[in-house]
């Protein structure tokens, strides 16, 4: 269980610096990419992780959902879309700044509509995030990219380390 707003936020903030770093990877030509019709394209999942951390915030802080959406007509420049996400980010780290410790544990209304605590909302946009980090990793793939490593070592590093 999450106890305090600020170390949720500092944990939160590693998230989305390796978020970014796959992110950083995506060509500027290859913002819109898509893998096949009807998904998203790189620039729609980055705003759509812009989209979706102002509304599990927003629920959190307000109790109320509300998905702006991810404008999958809007083609932006790699920097216009990345910086929209940087600007999101802030606001809702600021909004989410202004809680109390206590505040945690109070609950609030699920999209299902059953109640659940804050923390627990907080989790589940963690989780969001990681999933669709995930996905441009598989995009980058596709693309013929070598997606970063998450915490600066690859597997077969992993496997050396913990072999011996």
């Amino acid at each position: 269980m999450l106890q305090s707003v600020k170390q949720f936020i500092d944990y939160y903030e590693g998230i989305r610096r390796r978020t970014r770093h796959f992110i950083d990877t995506i060509p500027a030509d290859r913002i819109e990419w898509l893998p096949v019709e009807d998904e998203f394209t790189f620039g729609d999942l980055i705003r759509h992780l812009a989209a979706t951390e102002a509304m599990f915030v927003d629920a959190v802080v307000n109790g109320k959902w509300k998905y702006a959406g991810h404008k999958t007509d809007l083609k932006q420049e790699r920097e216009v879309t990345i910086a929209s996400l940087q600007a999101t980010h802030r606001e809702a780290m600021n909004k989410l700044g202004t809680l109390s410790d206590s505040a945690l544990i109070e609950t609030r209304p699920s999209l299902s509509g059953t109640e659940v605590k804050k923390w627990r909302l907080l989790m589940a946009m963690v989780e969001h995030e990681v999933h669709h980090r995930s996905q441009i990793a598989m995009y980058l793939t596709l693309i013929k990219i070598k997606p970063p490593h998450i915490y600066g070592l690859g597997v077969e590093d992993v496997i050396a380390l913990a072999t011996g």
